[in-house]
């Protein structure tokens, strides 16, 4: 993505974070954090500005008692079985999970979320099936797109391994257009599972040249 972000000459900034907006004036505050940890603030001038907010968990979640010190639901990365309430599983977007909330991420937990619902019903152990897999098809042209896949700790861990996942391709563009909706209607909201194996050895071969 990075060669992306360079082919187009856009110039990122990272760890800056937006404290304030000055709509007549058309500027914006910046908190930035420098590799030595120290903060200070910084205002631009904008001609546009295109702000998404940081991710949280709704109010009703955060203040209940199934919340962490963060506000997410307090489960198991890995059972996403609650953590004080055994009774209790939770998945998507507000999950203590470390991963991406994208639909992707929810097709991989739903299954682990089942199975481990009937195993607690028939008193056997709950089982550690969630890897953290998400997935983002980044667009990166009006007909390419590139699809990140990867899982908890950043492994690259991608579900098609003749095809190196660093690559923009018009079957992603497609995908993203009309595969991957048609997948969410109608597979993932019927409740039909499709496990399409996602490795961190399909990525290894590309990622090793």
């Amino acid at each position: 993505m990075a060669k992306v972000v360079a082919d187009y000459g856009i110039k990122t900034n990272f760890n800056c974070n937006l404290v304030a907006v000055d709509g007549p004036a058309k500027t914006a505050t910046f908190e930035v954090t420098d590799a030595a940890g120290a903060k200070q603030q910084i205002t631009k001038e904008f001609a546009m500005l295109h702000v998404t907010p940081p991710q949280s968990a709704p109010d009703f979640i955060k203040q209940s008692p199934l919340a962490n010190a963060g506000g997410w639901i307090d489960v198991n990365e890995k059972t996403l079985q609650h953590n004080r309430y055994p009774n209790i599983f939770g998945l998507g977007d507000a999950a203590a999970t470390s991963n991406a909330k994208t639909a992707a991420a929810v097709r991989k937990q739903v299954p682990v979320v089942v199975d481990n619902i009937l195993a607690l019903m028939k008193s056997a152990a709950v089982q550690e099936g969630y890897d953290g897999y998400g997935s983002c098809p980044l667009t990166t042209s009006l007909n390419t797109v590139m699809l990140a896949e990867f899982s908890y700790g950043g492994k690259v861990t991608p579900s098609f391994p003749l095809l190196d996942p660093r690559s923009n391709r018009g079957i992603w563009w497609w995908g993203k257009t009309t595969g991957f909706p048609w997948l969410y209607w109608h597979i993932m909201l019927k409740g039909y599972r499709i496990d399409i194996p996602h490795r961190e050895a399909y990525a290894k071969k590309f990622l090793s040249e």
